[in-house]
């Protein structure tokens, strides 16, 4: 049996090293698919067959599985080492190359949400197997929709604006180590590292680690602010200025394939049974023989008296393997292998992305 080790992710089933020729390769079948495409807009009809309305999303998928291929490299080379030089062009490139080729094939998703007829329309998704609930959602994005021009200058403008944005601030505080002292001795963290001590049975390490993550922050309030505002604005200005959506969190509601009325009874309910959480809280004060509750006790240990353990990062593995295998064994199976491919990465460093995450690339591809 071998051993689980602290290791990075193998992007080897995506991309080759982006300086070969083989990336290259990868990169002019793609732009050479997408061009063919382009040919397909003229042929175009709501009354066309099932089976030719199916070849068409076929290479629409081929187009989108190898575009996420390169784009998915990219973006996970980059967030394992968000201060590579050579990580942040190649992300800048794929961005711009998945820009340039979205804009080839955007006739055919605005031809399907604005152009065909509602009676086609059924017919078409009633005959398209697996994709129908794809489809039938991308028919609710047609009231939002622009015209080709201007939907091409959003997506050729996000390049270098939001998306460049949210690299920045993920380049600029994956960057940030913290110093904080613990058993006398002080220690030099990531994000990662200083976030185990806000778990501490301990209520003075908890907070001290804590407040070590917000002073980073509060340094830096003036640039951070400064992004969040402009995210918050372009999200703004595009959904409800010029796409004409009702509020902020219709937009998503919308893109999760949710309505309005089902978000808001959900939001009802929550602010109603709020005294929950309340309870929640007090009844975790207790355990924690606390008088009340401060911010930084929230991830607290339930139990006062616990006993911190630390572990081998094998064994750790294998201990969420054994908890998912006693739920369900297919969960497990799934799980390891996501391990197996090396599809983990694991080791802690500094310039890697904060935070857990999950990147489903393509159904095909187990997920990083």
């Amino acid at each position: 049996m071998s051993e689980y080790k602290l290791d990075k992710w193998d992007l080897s089933e995506l991309a080759k090293d982006p300086k070969s020729p083989a990336f290259q390769k990868q990169i002019r079948d793609l732009e050479a698919l997408a061009k063919k495409f382009e040919k397909i807009k003229l042929k175009l009809e709501p009354k066309m067959s099932s089976k030719k309305f199916m070849d068409i999303l076929h290479e629409v998928e081929e187009i989108s599985e190898k575009m996420s291929k390169i784009g998915g490299y990219a973006s996970l080379s980059y967030s394992a080492d968000t201060q590579s030089d050579e990580a942040t062009s190649l992300m800048t490139r794929m961005s711009k190359l998945g820009s340039e080729i979205s804009n080839k094939i955007l006739f055919f998703d605005l031809w399907w949400k604005i152009q065909v007829d509602d009676k086609n329309a059924k017919r078409l998704i009633k005959d398209s197997g697996e994709l129908a609930e794809y489809l039938s959602h991308k028919r609710l994005f047609a009231k939002y929709a622009l015209s080709e021009p201007e939907e091409k200058i959003i997506n050729t403008l996000d390049v270098t604006g939001i998306s460049a944005l949210v690299k920045l601030y993920d380049k600029m505080t994956s960057a940030y180590e913290y110093k904080m002292n613990v058993g006398g001795k002080t220690k030099k963290m990531t994000r990662e590292e200083i976030t185990n001590y806000i778990r501490s049975v301990n209520p003075k390490i908890r907070e001290t680690a804590y407040k070590t993550i917000l002073t980073k922050y509060t340094e830096n309030k003036g640039v951070i602010g400064e992004i969040y505002q402009n995210i918050v604005l372009n999200w703004k200005d595009e959904g409800i200025e010029i796409r004409g959506y009702k509020s902020p969190i219709s937009m998503r509601n919308i893109g999760n394939n949710i309505d309005d009325k089902t978000i808001e009874s959900l939001l009802t309910v929550c602010r109603r049974n709020s005294p929950v959480f309340q309870k929640f809280f007090i009844q975790k004060a207790k355990m924690l023989k606390m008088k009340k509750l401060c911010r930084y006790d929230l991830y607290a240990p339930a139990a006062a008296n616990i006993k911190e353990k630390n572990y081998q990062y094998d064994k750790s593995v294998r201990l969420v393997f054994d908890s998912l295998r006693r739920f369900s064994p297919k969960l497990e199976e799934l799980a390891k292998k996501v391990f197996n491919e090396k599809h983990v990465d694991s080791s802690i460093r500094v310039g890697k992305r904060d935070g857990a995450f999950c990147r489903t690339l393509t159904p095909k591809i187990t997920t990083y």
